[in-house]
Order: C-alpha cells, then structure tokens, then sequence
C-alpha cells in the first residue's frame, strides 16, 4: 500500500504543509515539487511541526456487488414451457435498463415452412425451424406431410 493512502479502505490521506491543506500527500508534493516520500516522511517527523497527517478522507469505498450492479448484469430469460399450441408468449428483459426493457417475445410458434411447432426464442424473427433453414428451435411432432 502506498504512503499517500493510509487508511485500510484505500481512500488518499489529507496532509497539511504549513496552514494549506492538500487532498493527498501526492496532490501536496506536486504543489511542492518534491516527492511524495518526502512528504510523507516531513509528516512523521516530530522535528518537523508545520507538515501534519491528517488521517483519511471521508467516505467508504463501495464494496462491488454483483446483485446491485447496474450494467452488465445478464438477461432474465423466462423457463421453457410445455408446448401450448402457441397460446403463450413471455417477455425477457433487460435488467440493465431503468425501468427493466423487454428486449423480446419467447414462446412457441408453427414453422412457417413445415407447420410443426418449435419453442422459438425469438417469435417476431425466428419463425422457421431448424430442419427448415431457419433460426428457431428444434421442431416437435411429425412432418403434417409424413402422415
């Protein structure tokens, strides 16, 4: 850990040199044009009364917490269903939006190639099958064609 920063929580410690208070050692080193060592040893050293540490600045470093986050956290995809005949659709959402944006429409859906229903993750884009070419999911039943 660094000199300027004296505190457990990571936060620059303020120092005073002659009367005039500095955010950090290093911000009152710059102004000086000497090193931040340098300073941070003239406020240690009893012989020298004008230079005062003055301990950490205000203020806790936020702790990073996942569940909190607001950015980059993952998409809220709903459960896959059993097959309804298309009767359902649900959202997923973006969480990462205030308030949270549905970004698009999961559910099943008949191939418009096939006619079979397949569980799409997209219905407004994926609207064929698999085995038809298209991007959806994996057809169930067989081929109205094969009876």
């Amino acid at each position: 850990m660094a000199a300027s920063t004296g505190a457990t929580n990571g936060q620059p410690v303020a120092v005073e040199v002659g009367g005039v208070r500095y955010p950090s050692a290093r911000s009152a080193a710059q102004a000086l044009g000497i090193g931040y060592s340098a300073v941070t040893a003239r406020c240690h050293d009893p012989r020298r009364p004008s230079y005062r540490w003055l301990g950490a600045t205000p203020g806790r470093r936020k702790v990073h917490d996942p569940s909190t986050s607001q950015m980059g956290r993952e998409l809220t995809d709903p459960a896959r269903w059993p097959n309804d005949g298309g009767a359902r659709r649900a959202p997923v959402m973006d969480p990462n939006y205030d308030p949270p944006k549905v970004v698009r429409q999961v559910g099943w859906l008949r191939c418009m190639s096939c006619g079979r229903h397949h569980f799409s993750e997209d219905v407004a884009r994926a609207r064929m099958c698999v085995e038809c070419g298209g991007a959806g999911g994996w057809p169930v039943g067989a081929r109205p064609s094969d009876d």
